[in-house]
């Protein structure tokens, strides 16, 4: 119990506030690496909000676009919620050339008037989320009929996740069912079995960014866990059931397609008896 608690205060310590931003002006481009001269992978609107990195790299932050990809803009671009438009600093001699360099590149941005900046609230601000269904191979581990016995459950179910910058966690969750009892009831009784097993929970997650069409996510956090499974021997019937509280560890990557993302992880859950799991969503 004291592992499963420092393991999820480490966890909750690393959260932090998300950013967002808008365009400072029409049409700013978005490069797919942080400089001047990378392909301009999309331009964006004023009036949509994008979540950002908490610190800039160099001249640029990162963004995270629509579709989930990552690609970098300018600071100069940008208009930072509670923050308003970017405020150059005073350059040394030492970073004149730099700065005559940069704005050589970089159009003259327009400001955004003073009443907008004061609205801090906008309809269109983005909801940075995937979500979509998740398919599960679990290697499920169970003390039953008289030792440890183990076999291999399928589940479908939902996943949704946050995707914040890499300097922000917040909260995932899931739930997935398997609809047939794991093959040993039958192994050990002589009769076929049936019923269901549910897992459902939700996780402190943090994201980092691999490149502009790959994502790293990994957390942890407490699952509940409900299994009914109908067993007969060759003389009577039994309806075992059980409801236990655990704590899951994730880690997996997602691929962003042109429509859609692939998410292939790895799941340890930590219950009565530990088990892991492969799991493979598709996520909108």
């Amino acid at each position: 119990m004291k592992f499963v608690i420092y393991t999820l205060f480490f966890i909750s310590s690393l959260a932090a506030a998300e950013k967002k931003a808008q365009a400072a002006s029409p049409a700013v481009e978005i490069y797919s690496q942080d400089n001047f001269d990378s392909e301009v992978v999309q331009t964006i609107e004023p009036g949509e909000y994008y979540t950002i990195s908490n610190k800039p790299k160099g001249p640029f932050y990162q963004i995270r676009l629509k579709n989930g990809k990552i690609g970098y803009v300018a600071d100069t671009d940008l208009e930072i919620k509670g923050e308003g438009a970017f405020q150059p600093k005073a350059f040394s001699n030492d970073d004149d050339e730099k700065s005559q360099a940069k704005n050589k590149s970089k159009k003259l941005k327009t400001k955004k008037s003073a009443d907008e900046d004061e609205n801090d609230e906008d309809p269109t601000e983005e909801k940075m989320s995937l979500h979509g269904i998740t398919l599960q191979l679990i290697n499920y581990h169970e003390e039953t009929l008289g030792g440890l016995q183990i076999g291999d459950m399928y589940a479908i179910g939902y996943k949704n996740l946050p995707m914040l910058n890499e300097f922000s966690s917040s909260f995932a969750w899931d739930i997935a069912a398997a609809f047939k009892a794991p093959a040993y009831y039958q192994d050990l009784t002589g009769q076929p079995a049936t019923g269901f097993a549910i897992w459902s929970g939700f996780q402190i997650v943090n994201i980092s960014a691999l490149g502009t069409n790959t994502t790293l996510h990994y957390g942890a956090g407490p699952f509940l866990k409900f299994t009914q499974f109908e067993v007969r021997s060759s003389t009577k019937g039994y309806s075992l059931q059980d409801m236990t509280v655990g704590l899951s560890l994730d880690a997996g990557l997602i691929f962003h397609l042109e429509y859609f993302s692939l998410d292939a992880n790895l799941r340890y859950y930590w219950d009565k008896k530990s088990y892991g799991a492969l799991g493979l969503a598709v996520l909108f």
